[in-house]
């Protein structure tokens, strides 16, 4: 009896804690960007329209994106991801600033830990990043560099679709937080989802 009430009480200690992370991180995501328009679109939604205009050989193509409405700024931010992963991009300025110091932060790292990719496990999302990929999403966030960086990274790392990397950037971007205690460990990171609702939490790899 005494087990059992014992494996009860864990059992609730664990719920609560999840819940509150869960709430805590749901409470943040909604927090609106304090210079979106009302007709900016959704991160979702942009992500979904980046990622439209990589084409089959797999080169981002920015005059694609700005024909169906994604603004220079995001183009040129999400070229930037891309090319912090070391993929190409066309017609789409990429900040060599910005790769330059990622690429030296990340020099130090002499080898990247954990694996890069994304799966389902029942209705949850799962996207993996390694170490590497970690800082670097890491760093963007920290420079405030912007959701479509984000989206450019995660998209360009793991395969995942625009339309989940953009949910997803937009929660760590104002929680990013969350990321830097799921890296701690250095293995890299393991970022969770339940489409299409807006909340992401993470553990290490």
């Amino acid at each position: 009896m005494a087990r059992s009430i014992i494996t009860t009480c864990a059992r609730w200690k664990r719920l609560g804690v999840a819940t509150l992370m869960v709430a805590l991180v749901a409470s943040v995501a909604s927090v609106s960007p304090a210079h979106a328009a009302p007709s900016d679109p959704s991160a979702a939604s942009l992500g979904a329209a980046l990622s439209s205009a990589i084409g089959s050989d797999g080169v981002f193509d920015g005059d694609r994106a700005r024909a169906i409405g994604v603004s220079t700024e995001a183009v040129d931010a999400f070229a930037t991801g891309r090319s912090l992963v070391g993929l190409a991009s066309r017609h789409a300025a990429v900040d060599r600033q910005l790769v330059d110091e990622m690429d030296r932060s990340t020099a130090v790292v002499r080898a990247c830990a954990g694996k890069n990719r994304w799966d389902h496990t029942g209705i949850q999302l799962n996207v993996y990043l390694n170490s590497c990929n970690t800082t670097r999403l890491l760093d963007v966030l920290g420079a405030s560099a912007g959701v479509a960086t984000a989206i450019g990274i995660i998209t360009a790392a793991t395969g995942l679709g625009g339309a989940a990397a953009g949910i997803i950037a937009a929660g760590l971007a104002v929680a990013g937080g969350v990321l830097t205690a799921c890296s701690s460990r250095g293995r890299g990171t393991v970022i969770h989802n339940i489409p299409p609702g807006s909340v992401v939490w993470c553990n290490n790899q």
